[in-house]
């Protein structure tokens, strides 16, 4: 099967992993923030990283399946720097010891994933707001 006949499996997977990995997101910086201590356990430190490893290799895939590479796709290279930007504040908020920090970090992630999202869906590099 080529990676053309895999797109709709791939588009969904990725959707999938891209819900899962911003509740489990959403999930650790909110009991991060209440104190709770289970995003401290074993399970809680790998499962992001395997979930955001499945994300990223379906993404990939999905760049392939449809010949759309950042760089030659805005919407795709904004997309891309959302990402980082995703990742760094999402690093930072997990790190941080203020608690005003970890507020800021964690909204600026946050933000950055609600923006991909909306990149991701309408195509264009300003997202949602492309039909202001």
């Amino acid at each position: 099967m080529s990676l053309v006949e895999m797109y709709v499996p791939l588009k969904h997977s990725h959707m999938m992993f891209m819900a899962i990995s911003i509740v489990f997101f959403i999930a650790r910086g909110g009991s991060r923030l209440l104190g709770a201590q289970w995003q401290t356990k074993k399970w809680a430190k790998i499962s992001p990283h395997v979930i955001d490893t499945l994300l990223f290799a379906t993404g990939i895939l999905l760049m392939f399946a449809t010949s759309q590479f950042p760089i030659a796709q805005d919407w795709l290279t904004v997309k891309i720097i959302l990402l980082v930007g995703y990742i760094m504040f999402g690093i930072k908020a997990m790190k941080v010891v203020s608690v005003m920090k970890q507020r800021t970090y964690f909204a600026a992630a946050v933000l950055c994933a609600l923006l991909m999202i909306t990149v991701a869906k309408t195509h264009h590099p300003l997202g949602l707001f492309s039909i202001l």
